[in-house]
């Protein structure tokens, strides 16, 4: 590969060649073709050439005419005033906060900062909204699956290794597959059959000796009966049909010892993981645990579990309380939405002051902003049916009421203070039998 380099003429040989070095250093250095330059040149030049370089060393193949320089353009020279003046100068100003002081807008500056310090709440509150760190997600090991396919015979360990590295749903998915598949097929040959007899039996109605009696077909010794295909195996079945065969005995084993992985990491970190995969877990032992080792392995769960969510519960219920008494009503709010046990309501105590405490933030006198986020908390909060506002602005921006209106399926009672109709929730798509659940 070539390219563009800098060199400068060092001298001319009597064969009309050049010599040349790098343009301002001494290597690297060669020899130049005279045929290359086809215009005026001379020892000191500096010229763009392109070249390839090589193991035995760098060969030009092109030279390009220098450029000329472009003239410097015109400038104007400053002579200043002549005076003798210094380079640096010194000012001193008043400090600004006495300055402040002198003026007589106090009151006003106090209101000034009193708005900023809203806003800087408001903002605060946003931030704190996801300020808990999140919870570990469950990590099993794969022990139980690894020394299951290990005591298989030879011939079943890829199906099993398959199924440990999809996964047991896509399995169950492709089964899912092959039965509608074979269900379409019956479909279509049974359509195909129909088909196929309605012009014969056209044909037989118009034809003068329908009402003959049909001829008996004499039987062909000769020929050899049709091989009637088993009824455990279909004709056309193939590897695939092979592979989920195999794959059909070995499912509980294997979702067996998955439950068994993802069992033994719970038990290891049930202070540490997400309530969710924790209850997934005890959900999955209706079907994974089969023995009474296992069955022991899912009531310890169990146990550690509810313990953990009552610990939870009350820590919850405490920082609730907390985040209230310190003033931070919408961070109260958004953290009554998020309880650790479901089902269980809120003491009434903390549903009168954060009613108490949303109703009296809610006024005609508060700003757009501050509506939408004190709204937008208690519309997700278990106190949004009891919360009702003291005053709404009297020239809601579009904002608010597009909030509002979002929100109005939630907050009904607030949404009609707005003159504005609950709008229902967009209906999801009806999911067809047999087709797996989108994941969360």
């Amino acid at each position: 590969m070539s390219r563009r380099i800098e060199i400068e003429l060092t001298s001319q040989r009597p064969d009309g060649s050049w010599t040349w070095r790098a343009a301002g250093a001494r290597e690297p250095k060669g020899e130049l073709s005279g045929d290359l330059i086809s215009f005026a040149a001379s020892v000191g030049d500096e010229l763009t050439v392109e070249a390839e370089f090589h193991m035995d060393g760098i060969e030009i193949i092109e030279v390009f005419e220098a450029k000329e320089k472009r003239p410097m353009p015109e400038t104007l020279e400053i002579l200043g005033s002549g005076r003798d003046q210094p380079l640096v100068t010194t000012q001193l100003v008043s400090n600004r906060k006495n300055r402040g002081r002198d003026r007589g807008d106090r009151g006003e500056g106090q209101d000034r900062r009193g708005r900023g310090d809203r806003k800087d709440r408001d903002r605060q509150e946003s931030r704190r909204e996801d300020d808990r760190p999140k919870a570990k997600r469950l990590r099993p090991d794969r022990a139980h699956r690894q020394r299951l396919i290990e005591s298989l015979p030879e011939e079943q360990q890829p199906v099993a290794e398959k199924m440990m590295r999809d996964g047991i749903t896509s399995v169950e998915q492709a089964l899912r597959d092959q039965r509608k598949k074979a269900r379409d097929a019956a479909q279509a040959k049974k359509k195909a059959a129909e088909e196929a007899a309605k012009p014969e039996d056209s044909a037989e109605s118009k034809s003068p000796e329908a009402d003959a009696k049909p001829e008996e077909p004499i039987p062909d010794t000769d020929a050899k009966p049709e091989k009637q295909p088993s009824k455990g195996k279909a004709p056309d079945s193939d590897s695939s049909d092979d592979f989920l065969t195999v794959a059909v005995k070995l499912l509980p084993g294997m979702r067996t010892a998955e439950w068994r992985d993802r069992v033994e990491a719970a038990l290891a970190g049930i202070d540490e993981l997400d309530l969710r995969d924790l209850r997934s877990v005890v959900v999955a032992s209706e079907s994974g645990a089969t023995d009474e080792d296992a069955k022991a392995l899912a009531e310890e769960l169990r146990t550690k579990l509810t313990e953990r969510v009552d610990r939870e519960h009350a820590e919850w219920l405490a920082e609730v309380a907390a985040t209230l008494a310190d003033g931070r009503m919408v961070r109260a709010l958004r953290l009554s939405s998020r309880p650790p046990k479901a089902g269980v309501p809120l003491p009434q105590d903390i549903v009168t002051r954060l009613t108490e405490a949303a109703n009296a933030a809610l006024t005609s006198e508060t700003p757009s902003k501050r509506w939408i986020t004190v709204m937008g908390a208690v519309a997700f909060s278990p106190v949004r049916r009891t919360v009702e506002p003291m005053g709404i602005p009297e020239k809601p921006d579009e904002e608010l009421l597009a909030e509002v209106k979002k929100l109005s399926e939630r907050i009904p009672h607030i949404a009609a203070l707005f003159g504005v109709e609950p709008t229902p929730p967009p209906k999801r798509p009806r999911r067809r039998a047999g087709t797996p659940a989108a994941s969360r």
